[in-house]
Parts: structure tokens; sequence; C-alpha cells
């Protein structure tokens, strides 16, 4: 996703798409046909119905830039997660979500110079792998959920300086690495 991220970046024709005043005022189909292009979205009606609707919100909410959304948050991880899941919940489809709008705070906290506080409030994402790690450690039970894996992590980690969210890539790979140590 990557590569197709930076080839529509780098893309006169479409870096629009990340610019959310400028695909609020491009109609759906020239949307869905650039962001298809260099397969930023790979489902031709879900994806670009998703990033036109959260571009549309940061256009019309945020002033176009989500940077609005997160001065709005105070830069708080739990605020902007309320934000996003709570009171503009319809208008985040897919980013509302339990796993992508944790793994999105995340991605911002590792990957650019955005400061969050509150970061114990970015829950760690209870995916695959993550539950069969956690299963492994003996955290939960061989039946877990998602949301038993999720509570878990955050109440081991109550009171220290480790957030969920950071045991996240730790867990992941152990398991794809079928639980063998690093060397």
């Amino acid at each position: 996703m990557w590569q197709s991220a930076l080839k529509t970046w780098n893309d006169p024709a479409t870096n629009y798409l990340f610019f959310p005043e400028k695909v609020s005022q491009k109609k759906f189909d020239q949307v869905q046909k650039d962001l298809l292009k260099h397969k930023l979205a790979l489902q031709q009606n879900k994806h670009p119905t998703i990033w036109s609707t959260i571009s549309n919100t940061f256009h019309k909410l945020f002033g176009g830039d989500p940077r609005s959304l997160l001065e709005k948050g105070e830069y708080d991880a739990g605020k902007i997660l309320a934000l996003i899941q709570v009171e503009h919940k319809a208008d985040f489809p897919y980013l509302r979500g339990p796993k992508m709008a944790n793994y999105w705070l995340y991605i911002l906290r590792q990957y650019t110079n955005v400061k969050l506080t509150n970061t114990q409030a970015i829950s760690i994402i209870p995916d695959t792998h993550v539950i069969q790690s956690s299963i492994k450690l003996g955290l939960v039970p061989q039946k877990a959920t998602p949301e038993t894996v999720a509570l878990a992590w955050k109440e081991l980690l109550q009171g220290s300086t480790i957030s969920p969210i950071d045991m996240h890539p730790v867990l992941w790979n152990w398991s794809r690495n079928n639980f063998l140590p690093e060397v």
C-alpha cells in the first residue's frame, strides 16, 4: 500500500487525492478512477466511497487539514478517538473502527512529528497475530475475543510507561515468526 500511495502522490494527475478540499471538488467517478489507477484503492466502490467521505469530512469540519482534528482533540489520543468514534462517528467510515482508529494514531505518532499525549488510550490492535501471541503468553484464554485481548493489554500495562499499541509490532512479528526468538 505504501508503494501505491507514493505512486499516487508522485503522479501529478492523482496527487490531489491527498488534499481533502481538492477531493471534495471532484466528481466521485473521477476520484474512483484515480484511486484505482495506482491501486491505492483495491475495491472499486467501497474504498473510493470511504476516501471521499473522509476527505469531505476533513474539508467541511476541519478546513481540509487533518491537523485541525488533532488540535480539536488537544493532541490527546483519548479525545481524538472520541471525536472519530463518537462525536463524528458517521463522518469517519472505516477510520472510526477500533483497529483503524488506533492504528492511525499509532502511525501519526511513529512516523510524523505529531506529539500526542495520553497515548495509553491507543489500544493494541487485536488482529490475528496479537490474539495468538496473547494466548501463547497466557494473558487471555484460547477463545479470546479481540475486545478481551485489547482490555487485557490495557489492564496489564496500566501505570507503566508502555502504551498498549507499543506492544503490537513486537507481538505481530513474534507470531509471524512462529513464536521463535529473534536471532
